[in-house]
């Protein structure tokens, strides 16, 4: 498939073809995570934007015009480096109002309401596939970036973006069934 231009790839992925779109991130993975360290500056953080990038690619690679998806990958992934950008330099809020002194723990009720927050997301992780369970576990709560995922499970790093995309829209919508 390396012989396959970018827009032959995305027509294959449309027919079907899932290793089209693995071919695809993996032609442009090198090229476009050097575009990011050269943005950021850290390489630590371009790795995790570059999976940012391509988690944004898998969900909208049906819209884009095939002729035109390097350049609309490099958009991408500039503005997710934006975006991580300006996360890093924006301090947290506390909540507290202008001069008003930040409490030191949440409130009581606060702390009840996350907690069965936390438990209503196990709960419905455990409903998951057990292959989307595995790489939501070690994306959300190890904190593993995406390759160490894929190598882990001994699948493509496409693989594990889509088995992370499919289980994450399954939670939305079974927490918007829930929540109306």
């Amino acid at each position: 498939m390396s012989r396959l231009t970018d827009a032959e790839l995305i027509r294959r992925f449309r027919t079907g073809d899932d290793s089209a779109l693995e071919a695809l991130f993996e032609r442009h993975e090198q090229a476009v995570y050097h575009f990011l360290v050269g943005l950021l500056r850290n390489p630590h953080l371009a790795e995790d934007v570059l999976q940012d990038t391509f988690v944004k690619a898998l969900e909208r690679v049906s819209e884009v015009q095939a002729e035109r998806f390097k350049g609309w990958l490099y958009t991408v992934a500039y503005r997710e480096a934006m975006l991580a950008r300006r996360r890093g330099k924006l301090a947290p809020s506390s909540g507290a109002a202008v001069g008003e002194p930040a409490s030191r723990e949440p409130d009581p009720c606060t702390l009840a309401g996350q907690a069965d927050e936390a438990h209503l997301l196990r709960q419905l992780i455990s409903q998951l596939p057990e292959a989307q369970q595995r790489v939501i576990h070690a994306r959300i709560y190890e904190g593993k970036p995406f390759h160490e995922i894929a190598a882990a499970l001994g699948c493509p790093l496409s693989t594990a973006l889509a088995r992370m995309h499919q289980g994450l829209h399954r939670l939305r919508q079974w927490l918007e069934a829930r929540h109306g």
